[in-house]
């Protein structure tokens, strides 16, 4: 170790992310030709990420792109988005070739390790414009179908398509007339720990490959640094769900998390509809929500699927050939 902020791997020296690096993903991701959307590369997912004990997420700048590797407990390295920054897809090749080579010598040669964790449809779609690609890389499809909702269309909540939406959300109305929506504050945290456990023991079983642990406690913990927006639906004293995500870099926003509490029909939709709007008067700007994959369960596939994405990008993972 040089310091609490650089770690040497091998005989390259890595950035350890921290707080303070928001700026400077700022400055790379609005340089990005790409569509740099992928749920789970924006910067406060990749810090909130870095605080579990299975991975430490690291940076360093090759050729003037910002490259974000992940070096998890097993000591292995890999990269765990696409590079950011101003690049063709023939410089952004380069840089992976460059970055992968590196992982794949530390990893003693072992091309299962050394990998680009994840990047989807959009992303794929601009590397494969150099026809370099198909001779240096191999991708696998990786589960789950990444969903973007059209921001307008889910908060006006007009026409067939979102009839069952709007009876679910009238329905939650007349049940819970004293229902009211606000903005989180730093005393809800502890409170929101508890509707956490709840929801993993009652809703959070139907979704077994949902792994928000370590993020949901992070986002809000340090929720005013990573520029987070929370939403908080109570019913008397009682919080009965919260929704939470915010503006990106991209010019496009994401929904980084939702608990709720169980059996209370169309509390899940209000939340949703609740916050698509809160963002459009927010960022006007913006058109999409990133929310996520679906991970392959029915029950997160069939509820996002009621909103319409209009964007709905397979995942990827590559490997050098």
């Amino acid at each position: 170790m040089l310091d609490t902020k650089t770690v040497r791997i091998g005989t390259w020296d890595f950035h350890v992310i921290q707080l303070e690096d928001k700026d400077i993903y700022a400055e790379y991701v609005k340089k990005t030709r790409y569509p740099a959307n992928l749920w789970s590369s924006n910067f406060a997912y990749l810090w909130a990420d870095s605080q579990s004990s299975k991975r430490t997420i690291l940076w360093r700048i090759i050729d003037g792109l910002l490259v974000t590797f992940a070096y998890s407990y097993k000591k292995t390295l890999y990269l765990f988005c696409l590079p950011f920054g101003d690049s063709t897809p023939e410089k952004l090749i380069d840089v992976l070739l460059t970055a992968l080579n590196y992982c794949l010598e530390w990893n003693y040669f072992n091309k299962d390790a050394a990998v680009v964790r994840m990047i989807n449809e959009n992303q794929l779609e601009f590397l494969e414009k150099d026809e370099r690609f198909f001779q240096y890389f191999r991708k696998t499809v990786w589960s789950g179908i990444e969903r973007h909702y059209d921001l307008k269309l889910v908060s006006e909540l007009k026409g067939k398509d979102f009839e069952n939406i709007r009876n679910r959300i009238n329905k939650f109305r007349r049940e819970n007339p004293d229902a009211q929506i606000s903005h989180y504050q730093k005393e809800d945290y502890e409170e929101l720990l508890k509707l956490d456990e709840k929801w993993r023991n009652t809703s959070g079983r139907k979704y077994p490959n949902i792994f928000d642990g370590v993020y949901y406690k992070e986002l809000l913990k340090h929720h005013d640094e990573l520029e987070q927006t929370t939403l908080i639906m109570r019913k008397g004293r009682r919080i009965i769900g919260m929704i939470s995500g915010g503006f990106l870099h991209t010019g496009q926003t994401w929904g980084s998390v939702v608990k709720f509490e169980d059996h209370i029909p169309g509390l899940s939709e209000t939340l949703t509809v609740e916050f698509c709007r809160l963002l459009r008067r927010m960022f006007p700007e913006a058109k999409y929500i990133n929310v996520g994959s679906d991970l392959g369960s029915g029950g997160l596939r069939d509820f996002k699927l009621k909103f319409r994405p209009v964007l709905n990008l397979k995942r990827y993972q590559l490997y050098l050939r």
